[in-house]
């Protein structure tokens, strides 16, 4: 949901230049840092009263400087602040009518460093309002607070024009495909890209709110986290560090076990070296028990400009499309059957005069063709980037589409139904994608008889046998590791001979051979007789799977089955 702001005067920036009016007061405060008096793009210059409430505040220029026009009579001081920078304060000072103070501060380089801090230091601390010397996540929280303020500020100033791609998607319940998407553009000055609530209403009414017979979801800007509303009715902890970016967690929850109204917890993700905050992550609580979901919630991302402000280049919220279907005692019961996710992404961002701030737009892509083993296009076939949510489906004729790629490398993952629903999925194809080309791909999706062969492959095997393979599901269809797998046949004797002993994984008994299942689930059996009707079961502690007879001739490769233990 997208709300446009007033225009700004592209005059702003003038008033640094021109003297103050002879009636005004001004104060202008200019911030330098400790390395040679470079100035402090950027930085938080905060107006402050005698009890050390902020009055208003502003970024600082390129130049380093923070202009305050019209300051009401009374005592100030100015406070400023930057990330990985100590916080400065002036001394007090007087403004009387037609005064005008000009004042420097000097920031010194923080010793906070979030490198390599542990989140067990803290394991299980969650403070409202952190706070106090020496405390890790005082110092963390500190430094996405400084990050949240300038985007706060940059958003009430909406002095940028955007171009902006949003999206809405309706995506698989269970395996998060996008099942169709719509996308439209949008220029224009604009604020936050998403429709947020006043930090109390929210906390009074929920992040998700009834509106008739459909709900509304909101997602936290960088004023709602700020908000004294917030702060008051969350609690903040560190968070486990992400392994693959290295990522330090700030994360939050809501105080208290119960709650009348829907709520949100997350975790904000900062950068250890530069401290510069990356994306808030959350999910919705206290939803309705039928409404629940790890996939119900959101994220926004946050990136700093060239001069020094925040703006946020891309979001999404993901909510809970709801049907109902009536059971065999007649009650009528709510279901998850699709989710709804509606974002957006900046390609570009503009300052009122016109120049650009550097373009964001993702405009590279991969397109190509999916083919079965003989060259048959196929419908139907999962396509995606590692590590991202975006998924499609290969048309009749074969053909697929990925964009709103950024530059560089991706791993691309084709996933066929039926071979997924055997435990096999090929491993990814690499592919770069070059900015504003679409880069081509085609795919040839394996036959059974290959995946059995590239399993089998390099093991010993009796002449004449077949190949069996498979995976082992729960209840739930998700992979059972570990399981034991145990095949069978009528008028066993000692079957591949002298053989057997060298296959790997397998062992022989006096009734046929087991073998273990892999991290995801797939077993295999590399040499069985053909032509017999074989019995096959898995198990792992005391629950075990159905007994499924097969029977695979001596013409083919082999055959690929599914194991389902029920009581997991």
């Amino acid at each position: 949901m997208m709300r446009s702001s007033r225009l700004c005067s592209a005059l702003a920036v003038a008033f640094l230049l021109a003297p103050a009016a002879a009636s005004a007061q001004t104060v202008l405060v200019r911030v330098i840092g400790d390395d040679g008096g470079r100035p402090m793009v950027g930085a938080v210059a905060s107006l402050m009263n005698p009890a050390g409430v902020m009055v208003t505040n502003t970024l600082t220029d390129e130049r380093g400087r923070a202009l305050f026009l019209d300051v009401p009579l009374g005592t100030y001081t100015v406070r400023a602040e930057m990330i990985g920078k100590a916080t400065a304060q002036t001394d007090a000072f007087e403004i009387v009518a037609g005064s005008s103070i000009a004042r420097d501060l000097m920031l010194e380089s923080s010793a906070i460093l979030l490198e390599g801090i542990e989140v067990e230091a803290d394991a299980g601390r969650c403070q409202v309002r952190p706070g106090g010397e020496g405390l890790l996540v005082a110092g963390v929280w500190e430094e996405a607070r400084k990050a949240l303020s300038a985007a706060s500020i940059t958003d009430q100033v909406g002095a940028y024009r955007y171009e902006l791609m949003s999206y809405d998607r309706q995506l698989d319940r269970q395996s998060g495909t996008i099942m169709s998407e719509e996308q439209s553009r949008q220029e224009g000055y604009m604020t936050t890209p998403f429709e947020s609530r006043p930090a109390e209403d929210l906390v009074e009414n929920g992040f998700v709110q009834r509106d008739g017979r459909d709900f509304l979801y909101y997602a936290p800007d960088a004023s709602v986290l700020l908000s004294d509303a917030f702060l008051d009715t969350h609690c903040f902890k560190l968070a486990q560090s992400r392994n693959e970016e290295g990522l330090v967690g700030l994360g939050f929850e809501p105080t208290g076990d119960e709650k009348s109204v829907p709520d949100i917890q997350g975790t904000m993700w900062l950068n250890p070296e530069t401290a510069e905050l990356q994306w808030l992550e959350y999910q919705y609580t206290f939803l309705d028990e039928e409404m629940t979901s790890e996939m119900v919630g959101g994220r926004v991302d946050f990136e700093r400009m060239p001069n020094g402000t925040w703006i946020v280049p891309e979001w999404w919220i993901r909510m809970p499309i709801m049907e109902n279907q009536t059971g065999f005692d007649r009650r009528v019961r709510n279901y998850i059957a699709q989710y709804h996710q509606t974002g957006g992404l900046v390609l570009e961002v503009r300052e009122a005069g016109g120049r650009s701030l550097g373009q964001r737009a993702e405009t590279g892509g991969i397109e190509g063709v999916v083919r079965d083993s003989l060259g048959i296009p196929k419908r139907g076939v999962r396509v995606g980037v590692v590590g991202s949510n975006q998924e499609v489906y290969s048309n009749g004729e074969g053909e697929y589409s990925i964009t709103g790629l950024a530059a560089g490398r991706y791993q691309v993952r084709f996933v066929d139904a039926q071979l997924e629903d055997m435990g096999y999925i090929p491993n990814p194809v690499e592919r770069d994608v070059i900015r504003g080309e679409m880069a081509f791909l085609e795919f040839f999706t394996p036959s059974i008889g290959d995946v059995l062969f590239e399993a089998c492959e390099g093991e010993e095997r009796e002449q004449g046998s077949v190949l069996l393979a498979g995976s082992v599901l729960d209840r739930r269809d998700r992979p059972v590791p570990n399981a034991l797998v145990q095949i069978a046949w009528a008028g066993y004797a000692a079957a591949g001979g002298g053989n057997i002993e060298r296959i790997r994984d397998i062992t022989e008994s006096t009734d046929g051979f087991s073998t273990t299942s892999n991290a995801t689930g797939f077993f295999k059996f590399c040499g069985v007789p053909a032509g017999r009707r074989l019995t096959v079961q898995a198990s792992l502690d005391t629950d075990r799977s159905d007994e499924v007879e097969i029977s695979v001739p001596g013409g083919q490769t082999g055959q690929m089955t599914v194991l389902r233990i029920r009581g997991r």
